[in-house]
């Protein structure tokens, strides 16, 4: 995959360990754990712990302007209270309290024993149920590549399963799963409860559906003033990948519960001609984040993101999301149980791209071939 010059001329010039010329895995945090409970410590540990924090975030984090934070404000506030602590988890108590205004779902503590202690909870609205799901594939003859990776043919159109971008969901599994797909006239990629994982294997799989370098996104980050002639925000930039690319129609299925290297995935898909984003905003968080110790000898850690992304159009992925192009009302109760009204949408769609479309039965009817135009009039590019 290539980046964008500037971008990797700053992670050289600053030494700053971003690897910014392989994006990092960025993750939703899971599930935490109640913190550990550890003896008293003399205050002055917990002292030099709040300071490490915030000076880290004071030097790295991007989006305090943007999130309208007084970071100093913050520290004055919360200090004296950090003076006061007898205990890890009393500290760990003010930290939580002075990170929670940035809402950050890639700001979080790791404790002692590599439990996520978390600093914001986004809300829960996922356009997805799994029974639902399962059913509607039942007869598409899908294949499980990976514990959240799979692909099938639904109403003679190639469908991806991508649930993660983690390991080992990876460039080589996924043009596998492409392959499958490479003699379709079109294909549905669901990324909709995608929590993120690899931006690099995220933007390198969007590599494979363009023939000509793009602006993937654009990051803001902290760099020494002292460093010049670097214009912010930096763009980075995909181009061709494999030995083909899939330029036929794709519908990409999006949703809330899409974080982090699918918000960067989704906003470099939708700016291809050949491919329309369905189904609800992503979730607003794209961080890059780092994990750094808290000191003190305690094995406390924390992460601190890294930059503030911004979409293809220059719009901040942070708190916002990347908007579809087609947004479609979640109402599961008004459709047939054993149907998912995101992948019928789909199928729908490519048939209006190819000509006809065929959506698959329910058990017991007969099949019902569609006419073209039915969704004409309710598609609204961009």
């Amino acid at each position: 995959m290539r980046r964008a010059g500037g971008l990797l001329a700053a992670g050289r010039v600053l030494g700053l360990g971003l690897g910014l010329a392989a994006a990092m895995s960025c993750g939703r945090a899971p599930a935490p754990a109640p913190p550990v409970a550890l003896t008293a410590y003399p205050s002055t540990v917990y002292l030099d712990q709040f300071d490490t924090l915030w000076t880290r975030f004071q030097e790295t984090y991007p989006s305090f302007a943007y999130k309208q934070v007084d970071w100093k404000a913050q520290r004055l506030r919360y200090r004296p209270v950090a003076a006061q602590a007898r205990s890890q988890d009393e500290l760990v108590s003010v930290l939580l309290a002075m990170l929670a205004p940035l809402r950050d779902l890639h700001v979080w503590l790791v404790d002692p024993r590599g439990h996520i202690v978390p600093t914001y909870r986004p809300p829960t609205l996922v356009n997805f149920e799994r029974k639902r799901w399962q059913a509607a594939l039942r007869d598409a003859g899908y294949v499980t590549r990976a514990p959240q990776a799979g692909d099938a043919v639904v109403g003679g159109y190639g469908y991806l399963w991508l649930g993660t971008w983690k390991a080992p969901v990876d460039e080589d599994l996924l043009d596998v799963m492409l392959q499958r797909a490479r003699e379709t006239p079109g294909l549905i990629i669901d990324v909709r409860t995608n929590a993120g994982g690899s931006d690099a294997a995220a933007l390198g799989f969007a590599s494979r559906f363009t023939t000509r370098s793009l602006t993937a996104s654009y990051v803001q980050i902290n760099i020494d003033p002292r460093v010049q002639g670097l214009e912010m925000p930096l763009a980075r930039s995909i181009g061709p990948r494999g030995a083909w690319q899939y330029t036929k129609p794709v519908v990409v299925i999006a949703g809330r519960g899409g974080f982090s290297a699918t918000e960067s995935f989704v906003a470099a898909m939708r700016t291809l001609p050949h491919v329309t984003v369905i189904g609800d905003t992503t979730g607003g968080a794209s961080g890059n984040p780092a994990t750094f110790a808290l000191g003190g000898g305690r094995g406390w850690q924390f992460t601190v993101p890294r930059w503030l992304e911004f979409a293809p159009d220059r719009q901040p992925i942070e708190w916002r999301g990347v908007a579809p192009h087609l947004v479609m009302p979640w109402n599961p109760r008004e459709y047939d149980a054993s149907r998912d009204p995101l992948i019928d949408a789909a199928v729908g769609l490519l048939g209006e791209r190819t000509g006809v479309y065929r959506i698959g039965p329910v058990i017991g009817e007969p099949p019902r071939d569609l006419p073209t135009g039915m969704i004409r009039d309710s598609l609204r590019r961009d």
